[in-house]
């Protein structure tokens, strides 16, 4: 399946683009009061992002424009309905140094391993934050180059960033990988709140959009 992907927009100097990671977390107080316990639904974080656009030029009959191009993007999305790729301008490439690959295979012996055990075959792209932090990346923007202890592998690759290797990887191998990615995201709202502040007399019209808010999935 394709996705629309935002354009590179000219992000508000005075807010910045807001991120955080997001984690789903029940925490359950004990019937005595004393301690909690706690799961994790989601062992892997996504994202919520949040933006302005101030004094963007542009109209809906002016394709070209950094209001359209946003509104494009909005309107191709059905607000909140549907899905798009967004680019962290400062966030959105995977060295060999920071990556990892994590063992999805079915009935594996370690399940989520970061090395070969020889005889699985599937392993999810992924990436260390800090080097203990993990992130899992799916939507690739281009190609991966994938190592098996420092040596490029053929591999295939699904959409959703699963690699599967023609023969196992040996026991203890190193897996690393290298390339740019997306997020998926959704809208948080229907709407948006844009704002006409001026229009000239040669039909260029200035607008502020704030609070711009969407947040990552998997698929």
């Amino acid at each position: 399946m394709s996705y629309v992907v935002m354009p590179t927009l000219p992000l508000s100097m005075a807010k910045g683009l807001k991120k955080t990671p997001h984690y789903n977390t029940v925490v359950q107080r004990a019937a005595a009061g004393r301690g909690t316990s706690s799961t994790s639904l989601m062992p892997y974080p996504t994202y919520d992002f949040e933006f302005d656009l101030d004094s963007i030029q542009g109209n809906e009959a002016a394709a070209a424009s950094v209001l359209a191009s946003f509104q494009g993007t909005f309107m191709a999305s059905g607000g909140q309905g549907g899905w798009f790729l967004f680019t962290d301008p400062q966030d959105d490439t995977v060295a060999y140094g920071t990556s990892c690959m994590l063992n999805v295979t079915a009935g594996a012996a370690n399940p989520m391993g970061q090395t070969g055990d020889g005889s699985s075959t599937q392993f999810q792209l992924g990436r260390l934050v800090g080097g203990i932090g993990i992130d899992v990346i799916q939507n690739l923007n281009g190609s991966a180059a994938v190592k098996v202890n420092g040596t490029l592998t053929s591999v295939s690759v699904a959409s959703t960033g699963v690699v599967t290797f023609s023969s196992a990887p040996a026991d203890g191998s190193t897996l690393q990988w290298a390339g740019n990615f997306y997020h998926l995201c959704r809208f948080a709202e229907d709407s948006y709140n844009g704002t006409r502040t001026f229009t000239t007399n040669s039909g260029t019209d200035m607008w502020d959009v704030s609070n711009v808010k969407f947040s990552s999935e998997f698929i």
